[in-house]
């Protein structure tokens, strides 16, 4: 009923499934990622330990949005399923009425 008015169902759950594997990957990289070797710098040391600690805040904050845009898809396609059913039941069909007919 309600894919009349443009609602694509199959291709709303595909970008979910595509944000959980993009979600997926990045978690799989952070954990690949090397651990920090002293250079001899402490100046650079520093820089870098600060590196890793913004990329692994900003890391966080990408996986939870990613997490969040896919969530609100499973929702979009629910919503769309309770206002299909909703709608659907609300129209006429052509079965008889069960009251009494005219003869």
């Amino acid at each position: 009923m309600a894919t009349g008015f443009g609602f694509d169902r199959d291709a709303v759950l595909d970008a979910a499934r595509q944000l959980t594997r993009v979600r997926s990957d990045l978690e799989s990289t952070g954990q690949r990622s090397p651990r920090l070797t002293p250079t001899g710098s402490s100046d650079v040391d520093a820089a870098l330990q600060d590196f890793t600690t913004a990329a692994t805040r900003h890391q966080t904050a990408l996986l939870a949005a990613v997490a969040a845009a896919a969530a609100r898809l499973d929702g979009v396609v629910a919503g769309h399923a309770r206002l299909d059913s909703a709608l659907g039941s609300q129209l006429p069909t052509n079965q008889p009425s069960k009251g009494k007919t005219h003869e």
